[in-house]
């Protein structure tokens, strides 16, 4: 038998070399996937560890109980003995004490705190020394920041005191990676308080002291610490143990630290969800398109040994004539296809290696580890021996059909109702697999083959169609005198061969241009959702001291407007709510990114959002402020009772309400308020009588406003009756009217007690608003939401929008100034300041200068990449290499179909060239399958499109925020899908000149 079956393998090198080739092309692709899997899986750990925040790297335990003195060798000595069965495996344990307090120097003092911890000076540049123990009665030695020993007036040798124990400084540090987990984002390197115009890059005067600890005191009791524990996740760990297992160790180990005394807490589990979710999406991917490789190789596999059998049926009948049974014909089928199947799978273990090499070069962010494992192994041997299945399920119908069969030269028609029943099922799972992706339901199971179900249901069809049309289409040419092209169709209309050709570059064809469309769609959502979400191309977080501070500062460095906007958002508590996007109208159309998803235009919003109000605000500047007020009341029935007269007065650094120096007595009098911050200017916001119990009603009237040292005329009683230039609230009525011939400002208190307000009318009422539709307000409606200052804010929508910037579907966009007057109070909500492209360099530096402290930075760009290196994106380009690869694999099955129906065509032909046939009427007809897969192809990609985008998950949180555009762009899909589609005709060329130039020289004999 082993020489039956070398000389098989010799005879038919051809057969077993295309097998060898097919079998290692979807080995490599087998091979391939779970390479690729595992390193771009360990690619996206790294993006999430480096990207994440800095405690969703760490688990810490901290001490419940505090230690008295400096933590000692023993006490660290204890402390590991007593972690070392929580932590789990791939962990680095970092272990520390730490104190807070108040750091004393010649020149100032400042929140501190003191710190021991394992690793510190390994991570800073020092100038002196590190802290050493120290031996009893020498004061232990400390290192401070830069920072701090700039504000205490401090250096190398000189003592500093936190709380009451003093130490000497050895060492000034200097974080060399600021960004490193090690410091725990702002716990060791403190933020600066925002309104310093020397305000550093990194940390503050507040920085952390590091001690060296094991330094005996004269009494312990000077001080107390609570020992900590951080366990940091090792990069080694996330990207190669499974993320599930990491959160159950984490699970118990915070439930043994617990049982232990200590306290546990961390946002690790965050993280690895996210590493899960994204390994999840890209398997998904990454399966998909590897399988699509593979079924592409069986297929063609499938066509060139079924062809080649057919054509040795008359050798099978024979030899089954001769008494050779059916058992060795299969053993000798299969010897002959299970020695290149097998010599196959190291050749395609290499393959795949390669493959994913080259492929993580050009796609995967950072390094990644290449390597061939167990499981690449397994896929490559799966693949291989699905290759010699197909093999096999080829020579199915020749080994067993019976002799008489075998001897036709032309095959039976017999099995037509199973190809009509093959096409049925393709139809029915391209349905199922539809429908459940339409469905909403998740694309995992059946809907995660949709389009390869879809791709191959309308290609069967596609198929069927094309032998049909050729042949009839053949016929009559033929009898019109068409001689050269009818010829060409019926050939091939004939061929049983040419249906799963047309078949099967109708699937490639259709879905190379799926996969690239969705590839280009993926790219514009990326970028339109990273447009919405970051809402301007840089926008970056800041620390004000008030959003006045915010809205000065930004208009200090950009004057025109041209490139910066202050921009203030606050997540509405109301169930619904949605997003508070507080902007610098005026700046708004010319700093924001403009997206034809807001359906609006921005350069209209600042009209409505900004009108004139009713009056100008009140800026006065001093020390003080003096009211002259006439009050009324019945001083019998207050009896101690002292109503009292308050201010509210805004400023950069917030707003303040003050009370008047003395009570309101009756009759007329000054109040005098304090108002020491209002030296370089402010704004008064409110003028309040309250009293918390009023036996009956109290009206004032205020007469005259005055501010500064000099009792400087800020307004008069005519100016403050002005109608429309106050709003009053805590009022069961209208402020009582001024009496004949008397002017002011007119508060009444109402019996029972409170407090009546009145609010300068420096803002429109209500507050002009734009939501979004989703909010269900109709346009010119009231409504109202909550302010900066937690209370409830009338709003009239004056527009509405489909999306907002930075708030998505769900925001409503209001003025920051208006908003910010009617705010007397709070911090509310996170502050930005929005710079267009424009920005100078030195942008940074300037809203430094100005008090701003920065938090953050981002851009369109950075945030439309970290998008393109989640899961669905590194799959969608997984996906996109194995249809262009199956493009190729196409090419193979034109080039397998012609050499396999060679030999019989061209004796066909040369026995009509010897009849009469014109040389000219020769052609190889393999362009017209190549139009028909084109056609059909271009058909399957639109139906497919039509069908499953709306299912595809581009995202890895599933959510787009933006609609997907509608289609891709013509010209990425040209440069894509055009190359195949020429490849597919040069070999369908070639391969005609090949059978011309063969039955020419054969003829010319």
């Amino acid at each position: 038998m082993l020489a039956l079956i070398a000389g098989a393998l010799a005879a038919r090198r051809m057969q077993a070399i295309a097998v060898l080739l097919l079998a290692t092309l979807a080995g490599a692709a087998a091979a391939a996937a779970p390479i690729f899997a595992t390193a771009a899986g360990q690619a996206l750990a790294d993006h999430e560890l480096a990207t994440a925040a800095p405690d969703e790297h760490r688990l810490r335990l901290t001490s419940i109980v505090e230690s008295e003195g400096l933590p000692t060798d023993a006490d660290r000595d204890f402390l590991a003995g007593q972690l070392a069965p929580l932590t789990p495996a791939g962990f680095d344990t970092v272990l520390g004490a730490q104190r807070t307090g108040r750091a004393t120097g010649p020149d100032a003092d400042v929140p501190s705190m003191l710190v021991f911890r394992q690793g510190t000076c390994e991570r800073v540049a020092v100038t002196g020394t590190c802290p050493a123990p120290t031996p009893a009665g020498q004061h232990p030695q400390a290192m401070i920041s830069t920072n701090t020993a700039a504000h205490l007036g401090i250096t190398v040798g000189d003592p500093v005191t936190f709380d009451r124990l003093t130490l000497t400084v050895v060492g000034v540090y200097r974080p060399l990676d600021p960004r490193d987990a090690y410091w725990a984002g702002n716990e060791y390197l403190r933020p600066p308080p925002p309104g310093r115009t020397d305000t550093p890059r990194v940390g503050s005067a507040s920085d952390a002291i590091f001690i060296a600890g094991t330094s005996p005191l004269a009494d312990d009791k000077e001080l107390l610490f609570r020992t900590t524990a951080d366990l940091f996740v090792t990069a080694h760990t996330l990207r190669t143990r499974p993320t599930e297992e990491i959160k159950s160790e984490i699970t118990a180990a915070q439930q043994d630290a617990t049982r232990a005394g200590y306290g546990a807490g961390s946002r690790l589990p965050a993280l690895l969800d996210r590493v899960a979710d994204n390994r999840h999406h890209l398997n998904l991917g990454v399966t998909l398109g590897g399988c699509l490789l593979v079924l592409l190789c069986w297929l063609v596999l499938f066509m060139v040994v079924a062809s080649a059998a057919d054509e040795r049926r008359p050798d099978q009948g024979l030899l089954m004539l001769r008494g050779v049974r059916r058992t060795r014909l299969w053993a000798l089928a299969i010897g002959e296809h299970a020695v290149p199947a097998l010599a196959a799978i190291p050749l395609a273990c290499l393959a795949g290696l390669a493959t994913a090499d080259l492929l993580a070069t050009h796609t995967l962010p950072g390094t990644a580890d290449i390597t061939l494992d167990a499981t690449a192994l397994g896929y490559a041997t799966a693949a291989a021996a699905g290759a010699l299945a197909a093999v096999l399920a080829a020579q199915l119908r020749t080994i067993s059909a019976p002799v008489t069969d075998l001897l036709r030269r032309v095959p039976a028609r017999g099995n037509r109702w199973r190809a009509g029943i093959a096409d049925i099922v393709a139809i029915s799972v391209a349905a199922a697999a539809v429908v459940q992706l339409r469905t909403g339901g998740p694309a995992t199971g059946l809907a995660l083959l949709a389009p390869i179900a879809a791709a191959l249901a309308v290609g069967l069809l596609a198929a069927r169609v094309a032998m049909g049309v050729g042949a009839t289409a053949g016929g009559a040419l033929l009898r019109h005198g068409r001689t050269a092209t009818g010829l060409a169709l019926v050939q091939l209309a004939r061929q049983p061969r040419i249906r799963p050709l047309v078949a099967l570059l109708t699937v490639v064809i259709g879905l190379l241009a799926f996969t690239a469309g969705i590839r280009d769609v993926a790219t514009t959502a990326y970028t339109n959702r990273a447009i919405v979400e970051v809402g301007a191309p840089r926008v970056v977080g800041v620390d004000a001291m008030s959003r006045k501070h915010l809205l000065d500062a930004t208009r200090a460095i950009d004057p025109p407007g041209h490139f910066a906007m202050a921009v203030v958002v606050a997540t509405q508590a109301e169930p619904g709510g949605g997003t508070l996007l507080a902007v610098d109208s005026a700046r708004l159309a010319t700093v924001a990114e403009q997206h034809p998803s807001y359906g609006t235009s921005l350069a209209d919003m600042h009209t409505h959002l900004h009108p004139a109000p009713p009056a100008p605000p009140l800026l006065l500047r001093g020390r003080t402020l003096t009211l002259t007020a006439t009050a009324t009341y019945d001083t019998t029935a207050y009896g101690p009772l002292q109503p009292g007269l308050y201010v509210t007065i805004a400023n950069d650094t917030g707003s303040r309400q003050v009370k008047a120096d003395t009570p309101i007595t009756p009759g007329t009098d000054d109040y005098l308020v304090r108002v020491p911050e209002c030296e370089t200017g402010c704004r008064l916001a409110n003028i309040t009588v309250n009293s918390p119990r009023a036996p009956t009603p109290l009206h004032l009237r205020i007469t005259e406003l005055r501010h500064g040292d000099g009792d400087t005329m800020l307004t008069t009683g005519a100016e403050l009756a002005r109608p429309g230039s106050w709003r009053y609230t805590g009022l069961e009525e209208h402020p009582t009217p001024p009496e004949q011939g008397s002017a002011g400002l007119n508060l009444t208190l109402p019996e029972g007690g409170g407090s009546a307000s009145a609010v300068v009318a420096d803002t429109p009422h209500p507050l002009p608003a734009w939501p979004t539709r989703s909010a269900g307000i109709p346009f010119g409606h009231n409504h109202s939401h909550q302010g900066f200052d937690g209370t409830q804010v009338a709003t009239r929508v004056v527009g509405l929008a489909e999306r907002l910037p930075r708030t998505g579907p769900h925001g409503t966009l209001v003025d920051l100034e208006y908003a910010d007057r009617l705010a007397t109070g709070g911090h509310a909500g996170t502050e930005e300041v929005w710079l267009a492209t424009t920005a100078p360099p030195d942008v940074l530096d300037q809203l430094r200068a100005h008090g701003l402290v920065i938090t953050y930075d981002r851009t369109i760009t950075a945030t439309s990449q970290t998008f393109d290196r989640q899961g669905p994106a590194l799959a969608l380009d997984f996906n996109l290499f194995a249809a262009a690869a199956g493009a190729l694999i196409g090419a193979a099955g034109i080039i397998a179909a012609a050499a396999v129906g060679h030999r019989d065509r061209v004796t066909t032909l040369v026995a009509l060239r010897r009849q009469g046939l014109p040389a000219r009427a020769i052609r190889g007809g393999y362009g017209w399958i190549v139009a028909a897969a084109t056609a059909a192809g271009s058909l399957a990609a639109g139906l497919i499109w039509i069908l499953t985008r709306d299912g595809q998950r581009l995202f890895r949180d599933g959510h787009p925020v933006v609609p997907l555009p509608t289609r891709p762009d013509i010209g990425w899909l040209a440069s894509i899908t055009l190359p195949a589609v020429a490849a597919f005709t040069v070999t369908a060329t070639v391969a005609g000149l090949v059978l011309v130039t063969a039955v020419n020289r054969r003829s010319s004999r």
